[in-house]
Formats: structure tokens, sequence, C-alpha cells
């Protein structure tokens, strides 16, 4: 039973991991991002899995993981509704909440919407797609789920052999897109402006399903990813915002918004993530072990 933001963080952290690790790799559009680290400036649109595979097997393999992700998606907007309903105060009828319990309360949209900071009506979105997904789910966790070979929609059936709307496979990632954006939101204690602009442009991507009214954000409101590298300098790792948001601008001047992704130089694999517009500009030192609030780890 979620109750808190610790047990959300704590009960969602390897599906998080997946999310922000794999999706990446197999959007078939990729994630727009300009990379900045040394003294590259390397705008990318796209992004493969492996150089050495054909184009084709590449594509394969993305639809392949594609209904992964959703699986992993669902899992922490079940466990984000889990958390709104126990922080409103509507109790299950049984010790656990039953999958059927949350579907009917989304429908009705239903539990504290506090627990993610956002607008009724966003929030109303967002569980529906989670109730309407209810049975692609149970395909993909009960193996009778099925990837169409051509366009790597995830098909199936639901409890009375009736076929499923498909999941397309842009759907399937808009569905890890907005999956992350919310986890986001709750471990930080709400969501922003900018991130719900964000959400909303991935819930209108699932409109097929929602069947709700769209919000019309366009896909402007998406952030480019701008990946950099700590320095070291004395000892001390040092980021450098100098001129950064200023070449990001000229390769991408229709962006309002840049998220910055970047590499910690000790072997361990770690990355930071910041807002471009929070970070102070020129040079910043960085004490891994207390962040500035405008600074988290990936």
């Amino acid at each position: 039973m979620i109750n808190t933001r610790q047990e959300f963080e704590q009960s969602t952290a390897f599906e998080l991991y997946i999310l922000e690790t794999v999706r990446p790799a197999i959007g078939k559009n990729g994630d727009a991002s300009i990379d900045l680290r040394g003294s590259k400036t390397v705008a990318v649109v796209n992004m493969s899995i492996i150089d050495n595979l054909s184009e084709a097997s590449v594509g394969k393999l993305k639809d392949a993981f594609a209904p992964l992700l959703f699986g992993a998606a669902w899992k922490v907007i079940d466990l984000l509704l889990e958390f709104a309903l126990n922080k409103g105060n509507l109790p299950s009828t049984r010790r656990y909440w039953t999958i059927e319990e949350k579907q009917q309360h989304a429908l009705n949209g239903s539990g504290d919407t506090t627990v993610l900071g956002c607008s009724k009506t966003v929030w109303n979105t967002l569980l529906r797609i989670y109730a309407v997904t209810v049975e692609h789910r149970h395909c993909l966790v009960h193996r009778t789920a099925a990837v169409d070979a051509t366009s790597g929609a995830l098909e199936g059936v639901d409890r009375n052999n009736q076929p499923l709307k498909p999941l397309s496979h842009d759907e399937q990632i808009a569905f890890a897109k907005l999956a992350s954006l919310v986890a986001a939101a709750v471990n930080k204690g709400g969501m922003d402006r900018r991130s719900e602009d964000h959400l909303k442009y991935y819930l209108d991507q699932l409109a097929n399903h929602s069947c709700m009214q769209t919000f019309g954000v366009g896909g402007a409101s998406t952030p480019v990813t701008i990946p950099l590298s700590l320095s070291s300098e004395n000892g001390a790792f040092v980021l450098d915002m100098t001129d950064v948001l200023e070449r990001a601008r000229k390769t991408f001047p229709t962006v309002p918004h840049f998220d910055m992704l970047i590499d910690v130089p000790d072997g361990s694999g770690r990355r930071l993530f910041a807002k471009a517009e929070d970070c102070p500009t020129g040079e910043s030192t960085i004490d891994l072990k207390t962040l500035p609030q405008w600074l988290e780890f990936r």
C-alpha cells in the first residue's frame, strides 16, 4: 500500500530507471538533443540501439521493447493512483487494492490530486488513460499480448475475447514519457507549469484511447535534452554553463525549454538532471554529497 511520497519513490525506482534508460533509444522519432559535452555542438534528432544491426532488425527490436516500457509505465500510474486514493481517504474493500477497484475509481476521477499537483482536467485525463488500458496491461502480464510485425502496435483481447484497440508504437512511447513526467513530479512534491504542459502534450498523443478533449499543446512544449559533463578542477567537480543556452537556442530557435543531462566523470555511471533555465550562468562548483536544489541525480 502506497501511503507516502517516499514509498511511491521506492516502489517505482526500478520502473523509472527502465523508462529513463531504455525509452530514449527506441522511440521511432528519437528524442531531440544537442550534445555540448567538451567542444561538441552536435544536434541529434534520432537515436539507434546498436550500429551494426540492419535498419529492419533495429526496428523490430524497438517494437519488441516498447511493450515492456508500456508495462513499466503502467505500473507507475497504477501506484500513483493507489497513493492518491489512500491520501484521499478512500479505503479499499480488501486488505490491498485490486486493479478492478482502482479502475473504477479512475473512471470517476477519484483521488487526492495534490500527490501530483496538476489540474483536475489533467488528472481526469491521466486516470482515463489508465482505466482504458487495464486490459492491455493484463494481456501483457498474462502473455496473451502480441506485437504487430509491421506497425509495432500492441494488440490483445479483453476478458470477453474481444479485440482491444491497438496501442501503436508511438502511443506506447508517449505512455512511457508521461509516466516519467508523473514520477518525477510526485517525487518532487508537485508539478510545475512547464511539466504540466509537457504532460498535456503526451496525453494528447493518447486521445485516441482516452476519448477526452485534447489540450492542444504543441510539440514545442517538449524540452530538448542537452548532454553535458562535469569537469574536474583541483579535485572539485565544476559545471560550466557558459554560452550553453545561447548555443542550444541557435540550434533549436523555436524550443522554449531545455533539459540538462550531466555526466559525472567518477566512473560510477551516474548522471545529474536540471532544467536549463534553473542553472546558474557561468561556472558552479558541484558537491555531489549536497546537491543544490536545482540539481538532482537521475
